[in-house]
């Protein structure tokens, strides 16, 4: 009971205190000036990555005022049809800096330097590092407006904290801003496993039990849970992951679980706070979480427990998590989920291991068949070469040699770092061929081929099924807000839809009268919009010009009076 009081004291005054030194003793100015409501929080599991910041509603609408956080000099400005959309990074002298993304536009010097980049570079997809002191912002001055742009898909503002030293994402509910929150989080489910003494999951052996609330909190029917003797091993455990959500005023959306502690017979085994995340690791939020729960049920299931080949630094309390247990054992459990505000659930059960015979297999896939996380392994034969590096994969994978020519892996597991893939082939390398791959779902992805002595090649993020493939289809090009036959128009803005079947838009460019000018790229709806000037009249020759990642080239051309 000491161990557990001494562990409670410890993430009450975490909460308090965390990153303290970086608050001002004003608090920071709000980087809105409408109510702050999240419609997501920082470390929220997301496919292949957590949530590294936080994200405000914007009563579904884009323009609001965005305000620096702090006095600050802006860092560097992204504009993408992908991602963060545009995006600005103020730098802050205690060492964080605030990120905005999804704005819909700039304002001031930041908004003038991006035109003019834009204008060199003739491009719409600009990134910037503006020179140190170039812009000043002042705390509570307005820079950009909100909006939705990028991979956004409704009109919020992403907001981070970052460390400005390490890039490292910070939670910014540990910063002091008045967002409220006396909800506590919420605990729905129980995921109990057989592990090698590494926290790799035996197959077939699980157990699921639904958590249910009650009058006076959180349990499981019978308060006892059994599990069969073959989840244990020689060297091995058992381990558990615990479905939770937590959810904050002004919203009834789900989010993310920010801290948990798992204690078994009055000692902390193991406990998770997520105050800060590496982009480098983010991925391993597929080790972290149980990924078959997720993509198949879209259950929030989190390990309590982490396997050898996991950097994720949230982890706070003991060495793995893993239940040393043995046929006929039992143990008492108390599971604790809390926010940053302080509010917590608990669940308290016994855990017992029935009497029997142990798992005899103590490891997974010892023999040369199986991809494991903390090995290297090239597969290769006479017209195929696949060279997997130390992590790609989060837990030991079987892999067919008889099947490689066409399939790597099974299509339903996350890849962690990418593997290469290569294919030899005595068809003429023209700049055309890409490698496709079937994943699941029946996704594809289409990956750019580099082609050296007869081996064509591409580094993957996928399993599933592939082959080469050859494009010279160029894009479409058609008009949304006005006639293809237009010749004349007073329209003060221009739209085409634009698009392609296979590798995906590199390039798009508009000329008038050869001179180029700016489109705005919207790739949600794979459109362009050109801004017309108040210098572009009369009849003018117009071109719009898009090319594919293969150099698949289509033109649209008019001859146009603008009125």
């Amino acid at each position: 009971m000491i161990k557990f009081l001494l562990v409670c004291i410890f993430f009450s005054l975490s909460l308090t205190f965390s990153f303290g030194q970086s608050i001002p003793a004003e608090g920071y100015h709000a980087p809105l000036g409408i109510p702050l409501i999240l419609s997501s929080n920082f470390g929220e599991l997301r496919p292949n990555h957590f949530h590294m910041g936080i994200d405000f509603k914007t009563n579904n609408r884009i323009g609001y005022n965005l305000y620096s956080i702090e006095e600050g000099i802006v860092s560097r400005i992204k504009v993408s049809p992908y991602g963060y959309g545009k995006v600005v990074y103020i730098d802050h002298p205690n060492g964080i800096t605030s990120v905005y993304a999804h704005c819909s536009e700039f304002k001031g010097l930041v908004d003038s330097i991006v035109r003019a980049t834009q204008e060199k570079e003739q491009n719409y997809a600009v990134e910037i590092f503006p020179k140190p002191n170039e812009i000043k912002l002042k705390r509570g001055e307005v820079f950009a407006l909100s909006g939705n742009t990028g991979s956004s898909t409704a009109p919020h503002v992403h907001f981070e904290i970052r460390e400005t030293k390490t890039e490292a994402a910070l939670n910014p509910l540990v910063f002091g801003f008045d967002i409220a929150d006396s909800k506590k989080p919420e605990i729905r489910g129980l995921k109990i496993y057989g592990l090698t003494k590494d926290g790799y999951q035996h197959p077939g052996k699980s157990v699921v039990r639904t958590v249910k609330k009650g009058t006076y909190g959180y349990y499981i029917g019978a308060d006892k849970v059994t599990v069969p003797a073959s989840f244990c091993t020689e060297t091995g455990g058992i381990g558990m992951a615990i479905d939770a959500i937590d959810r904050l005023d002004g919203a009834g959306n789900q989010c993310g679980l920010y801290g948990s502690i798992l204690i078994i017979d009055g000692d902390t085994l193991f406990g998770q706070k997520t105050d800060r995340v590496p982009f480098e690791s983010t991925r391993y939020v597929n080790s972290h979480k149980d990924y078959v729960e997720y993509s198949v049920r879209r259950k929030k299931y989190h390990k309590c427990f982490k396997t050898t080949e996991n950097d994720l630094p949230i982890y706070k309390f003991g060495e793995n998590g893993i239940i040393n247990a043995k046929p006929g054992d039992s143990f008492k459990v108390k599971y604790i989920a809390f926010d940053p505000k302080g509010n917590k659930s608990m669940l308290e059960f016994e855990l017992a291991v029935a009497a029997g015979a142990i798992n005899p297999n103590d490891d997974l896939g010892v023999d040369l068949t199986y991809l494991q996380p903390a090995y290297p392994l090239l597969l290769e034969n006479e017209d195929r070469s696949i060279e997997f590096g130390i992590a790609t994969t989060y837990e030991p994978m079987k892999l067919h040699e008889s099947k490689v020519a066409y399939e790597i892996g099974k299509a339903a597991l996350p890849v962690n770092r990418a593997y290469r893939v290569k294919i030899k082939s005595d068809l003429e390398n023209d700049g055309k061929y890409f490698i496709e791959f079937v994943t699941a779902k029946g996704k594809t992805r289409r990956l750019v081929a580099t082609y050296e002595d007869g081996w064509y090649s591409a580094e993957s993020k996928y399993f599933g099924t592939y082959r080469l493939k050859r494009d010279v289809t160029p894009p479409t090009i058609s008009t949304l807000n006005f006639k293809s036959t237009t010749t004349y128009t007073s329209s003060k803005k221009m739209t085409w839809k634009i698009a392609d079947a296979h590798i995906g838009i590199a390039d798009y460019d508009l000329f008038i009268d050869g001179k180029w000018y700016l489109l705005e790229y919207e790739f949600k709806g794979n459109y362009v919009t050109f801004h017309r000037p108040a210098e572009v009249t009369g009849k003018k020759k117009v071109l719009l010009r898009v090319e594919d990642k293969l150099g698949n080239v289509k033109k649209w051309e008019r001859e146009i009076t603008f009125k």
